[in-house]
């Protein structure tokens, strides 16, 4: 596949958004560190992009070549082939990428670590409905012959999984049934939740089964994961059709969002199921900050989902409450699931300006983590300010990455589903 050429213009939308964003240190495995925002002036974190600009092309084997003669200066990604060394080989490097030869990739993975995967990819094991997600963006279903038992509760809307091997829980894989499969990788989340021995069962058993970790709920990264994956998986070009689709949406949304004084922002109080509240570090927390909200539990302790009492809530007396809801989405249309919890809220907080003013809201969490987050910021930016967002039109925006991003999928938004109130 011949690369993309034609370059977004990601300096001019990383000074609309860095001022919104959390910043995530992201390690290059030699003691150097450097720190990204969810949309930072590198969000090609893999190595060969030498020149920084998002992408790996003939320009990034001149760059390297101006790094050797002395006359380019050295980037974090110039180590092409991450020897430690640039060198003519960094070069070579480059040019297999762009070629699409049999290599091995360098990229920074959601852990902060640098990890390698052997391309070209022709299997996949894939866990979690938001890397599931990434996969259909990016047109490589056809490639997925396992998947874990949360994809597997979504016979609607991933219709397309539901004949492949369930290799369990992404907690705890069945590294068994993965090793059965062999696949060339395994496409999962964080190792600090999801299975973090994998890759040391998988080596103990001999295989070259690569882990690729990648963020699709952290950070709002998942413009950064999905480019990273397009390479991985030689999809370059639908890859750059999604950051183009996302940037249009978060940066008319950001630019209007930064606009807004302190003193106008909106106190929301975000109701997760349980009892508990979300705080920063949480992909439900950013999102509901690049909507505008000021999440009054951002700062709370006890980790993303901190437990908080109803007496705390009523004292705060926040202007919104948002309750999260894990009923409901795509494989159900019953509006009574997120009714239901629409009452428990306004029992629980009847006393609060939020209650009383009528702002009281539910979104299922599907549409707030994953490639299709932007929908969830959406309606959170036009709940919040409604004369400041009088054109946009959330469930418009989902129907239209349902159009375009997920593989032919039959699905109206406007007649089914359960996804806000």
């Amino acid at each position: 596949m011949e690369k993309r050429k034609m370059i977004f213009a990601l300096s001019a939308v990383a000074i609309i958004l860095v001022a919104s964003v959390v910043g995530v240190v992201l390690l290059n495995g030699k003691a150097q560190a450097k720190t990204y925002t969810n949309v930072s002036s590198i969000r090609l974190q893999m190595y060969g992009n030498a020149n920084e600009d998002d992408t790996i092309d003939e320009r990034d084997q001149d760059y390297i070549e101006g790094v050797i003669k002395g006359s380019n200066n050295e980037t974090e990604f110039s180590d092409a082939n991450y020897d430690g060394i640039v060198d003519s080989s960094d070069v070579d490097a480059v040019k297999r990428i762009i070629n699409d030869e049999d290599t091995t990739i360098y990229y920074v993975n959601c852990d902060s670590n640098v990890a390698s995967v052997h391309v070209p990819i022709e299997t996949i094991v894939v866990a979690y409905s938001n890397n599931a997600e990434a996969i259909r963006v990016l047109k490589a279903s056809d490639m997925v012959v396992g998947v874990d038992d949360n994809i597997a509760k979504y016979p609607v809307y991933f219709p397309e999984f539901q004949n492949r091997t369930n290799v369990g829980s992404r907690f705890s894989f069945d590294v068994e049934k993965i090793l059965t499969l062999d696949p060339d990788i395994v496409f999962t989340g964080t190792s600090t939740y999801y299975t973090p021995d994998l890759e040391t069962k998988l080596a103990a058993n001999g295989t070259d089964i690569d882990v690729v970790r990648l963020p699709t709920w952290e950070y709002n990264l998942i413009g950064a994961s999905i480019l990273t994956l397009g390479y991985i998986l030689d999809r370059e070009d639908l890859a750059y059709d999604y950051v183009k689709w996302h940037d249009g949406i978060v940066t008319n949304i950001t630019a209007i969002v930064n606009g807004i004084s302190a003193s106008e922002r909106i106190d929301v109080f975000v109701d997760r199921p349980g009892s508990t509240t979300v705080a920063a570090g949480s992909g439900y927390a950013e999102v509901m900050e690049m909507g505008g909200a000021v999440n009054i539990g951002k700062d709370l302790s006890g980790g993303f989902y901190p437990k908080v009492d109803t007496e705390w809530v009523i004292e705060q007396n926040p202007d919104y409450v948002i309750g999260i809801s894990f009923s409901g989405s795509y494989e159900s249309s019953n509006q009574s699931l997120l009714s239901t919890r629409y009452d428990e809220i306004i029992n629980n907080y009847r006393v609060t300006t939020a209650v009383t003013d009528g702002n009281v809201h539910i979104m299922h969490y599907d549409i707030m983590l994953g490639p299709s987050y932007v929908v969830g910021v959406s309606y959170i930016a036009k709940w919040l300010y409604p004369d400041l967002f009088a054109d946009l039109d959330p469930a418009a925006l989902h129907q239209e990455y349902i159009d375009k991003f997920c593989g032919g999928l039959e699905y109206d938004v406007s007649k089914q589903g359960a996804f806000v109130l």
